[in-house]
């Protein structure tokens, strides 16, 4: 396993400002362990001060072949100005189950799939701005049972390996020999279980607040941990369930979502989703919070992440997607990790980044979990030139 270095990121200085930073390092270069300036003599790996245009820095850990120098080069950060899909339609992919599907961008580009979260979280209109549309055709779609997806909120024929198929269909459907994977929360669970079941359909990933859906993630959110961090937004979570039922509040919620009384279903799906709304940001941020009062959205939210959750992720075992690192090993990655996410805490990150040190790995250390913060958002559009450019240099 290769030993990670660190690269300091010094955001929006003049040269002026630059040099006492520059002379400093200078001066404590002798504090510098042994082993890490042998690293730096021997060229394997760099030790260094990075200026960057961002506002905001990112700590980054990376190694092997994605870890590249190169990346050094400035980059776009910015957000790309939104766009309209070129077309859209629906995928039948069962006898019950149809997806919405839609492109943007360039027509004849570099294909890549968005994954949304949740599960049961949908697409958006912001996710395409991630994206140079003059190089990607960019394709989203929502998930089984989500957004425009049909039937709504549906739990029947809905497992992650019946989404992993569908993921397939649409590719097909599309006539796309292989393409990059963007995936964050639940989407990046879904990414590296698609990736791990078809590693020659992939040539990158781009991941974000990673979910390995393991029994203490979810115990962490769900049974208790995080109300620590926010009792405020985790009471009302509580107390929609009697006291006599706490004792594992996944289940409560289960029995009152598939509730035959539909009220019932629509109370215990706003609680839920409010309680990870509440939680998404570093900052609240008050239009996220309020998607808690759409009960149609709320419902395919709750439903479908709850069924997931009491299911495990349909996997066969806590570590399945560690475990099945070796399988994608060589696909060309970036993990971007807010360091203050509650809802996906950096512990998950952090493992997969062991598991897998040739990817590249970035924190935020001003962030929680949303892909909307202005530093997780900032590293994701730099994640998706950084695969850009290793697509334009591989051409």
């Amino acid at each position: 396993m290769n030993s990670s270095g660190l690269l300091f990121r010094i955001p929006n200085l003049s040269l002026s400002n630059r040099l006492p930073c520059l002379r400093l390092l200078s001066l404590h270069s002798s504090a510098i362990p042994n082993r890490t300036r042998n690293l730096v003599l021997s060229g394997r790996r760099s030790f260094g001060l990075r200026v960057r245009s961002s506002s905001l820095a990112a700590e980054t850990m990376s190694s092997g072949p994605t870890g590249s120098p190169k990346e050094a080069t400035e980059v776009n950060r910015e957000l790309y100005s939104p766009i309209e899909p070129y077309s859209s339609g629906f995928l039948k992919v069962s006898d019950l189950h149809g997806l919405y599907w839609e492109q943007s961008g360039n027509p004849s580009g570099y294909p890549v799939v968005f994954l949304h979260g949740g599960p049961g979280g949908g697409t958006a209109p912001s996710n395409r701005r991630f994206f140079d549309p003059e190089f990607y055709r960019i394709i989203l779609f929502d998930q089984r049972g989500a957004g425009k997806s049909t039937p709504h909120a549906c739990l029947d024929e809905n497992t992650t390996w019946d989404l992993i198929a569908d993921i397939e269909k649409l590719r097909e459907h599309f006539e796309i020999p292989e393409w990059q994977v963007f995936g964050g929360s639940w989407g990046s669970t879904l990414a590296l279980a698609y990736s791990q079941s078809h590693p020659e359909k992939v040539t990158g990933l781009v991941l974000r607040g990673i979910f390995l859906l393991r029994k203490k993630e979810i115990d962490w959110f769900y049974e208790g941990g995080a109300s620590a961090i926010y009792p405020d937004a985790w009471e009302p979570f509580r107390d929609l369930i009697p006291a006599d039922e706490r004792q594992c509040f996944l289940s409560a919620y289960s029995k009152r979502l598939n509730s035959d009384d539909l009220e019932t279903q629509y109370a215990a799906a706003r609680a839920w989703t409010k309680w990870e709304m509440m939680t998404a940001h570093l900052l609240p941020n008050e239009e996220n919070i309020k998607k808690g009062d759409d009960d149609y959205f709320s419902l395919a939210f709750a439903r479908i992440e709850n069924h997931y959750f009491m299911n495990k992720g349909f996997f066969p075992s806590d570590s399945f997607l560690l475990d099945n690192v070796d399988k994608i090993r060589h696909i060309n990655t970036v993990i971007v990790q807010g360091r203050y996410d509650v809802c996906c805490p950096m512990m998950s990150a952090w493992d997969l980044h062991k598991a897998w040190p040739e990817a590249d790995f970035r924190v935020i250390p001003n962030a929680g979990h949303s892909a909307n913060e202005p530093g997780i958002a900032a590293e994701l559009v730099a994640a998706n030139e950084k695969l850009k450019n290793i697509v334009k240099n591989r051409g």
